[in-house]
């Protein structure tokens, strides 16, 4: 089956792919009381993960501004988590990327949501107008900003100072 958008990222033991539709009962059956706390924002349903992953697809071949990638074991290609690449969003800067993942509950605590971070920030490369990246961890979060600091991110702006955003914003320079 063709790749939409075409990429694909690996580091031989995890694989980025762009986020399909078939990908949503996989997603569906893997989101938990974190991944709804911390990254959705509310509970899905199979529709509501159906028009999700519809307007993810319409994203990659509108060619962004945000990419969504299924985050997948390179060995037997099981669905671990999802991690999206934000371009051209007005809360950040023009020149910033924001990165936001999730792992479901099996897969936490194995690194995969670093080394998704690393791929996503390779992934970046390309992309001439962008100088950092960002991750925007809630207080409480441990495990997301322990993710930021193994992945070379560093606490620039604690949620007390981003105002109604109310996130620890977590910076990469990209080189």
């Amino acid at each position: 089956m063709a790749e939409i958008g075409g990429v694909v990222l690996s580091d031989g033991v995890i694989v980025l792919r762009p986020l399909r539709v078939e990908d949503a009962v996989d997603h569906l059956s893997g989101e938990d009381a974190e991944l709804v706390r911390w990254l959705n924002g509310g509970p899905g349903t199979t529709e509501s993960v159906q028009r999700h992953f519809e307007h993810v697809e319409q994203m990659w071949a509108n060619h962004g501004p945000i990419f969504t990638f299924a985050i997948r074991l390179a060995t037997d290609e099981s669905l671990v988590g999802t991690i999206d690449v934000q371009l051209n969003q007005a809360t950040y800067r023009s020149d910033q990327a924001n990165l936001a993942y999730g792992l479901y509950p099996q897969w936490r605590g194995r690194g995969f949501a670093t080394r998704a971070v690393n791929l996503a920030l390779a992934f970046l490369g390309p992309f001439a107008t962008v100088r950092s990246a960002l991750i925007r961890v809630k207080p409480g979060n441990v495990s997301s900003a322990a993710v930021a600091i193994r992945a070379g991110f560093t606490l620039t702006t604690p949620a007390a100072e981003t105002g109604d955003d109310g996130h620890d914003w977590y910076d990469r320079a990209l080189t």
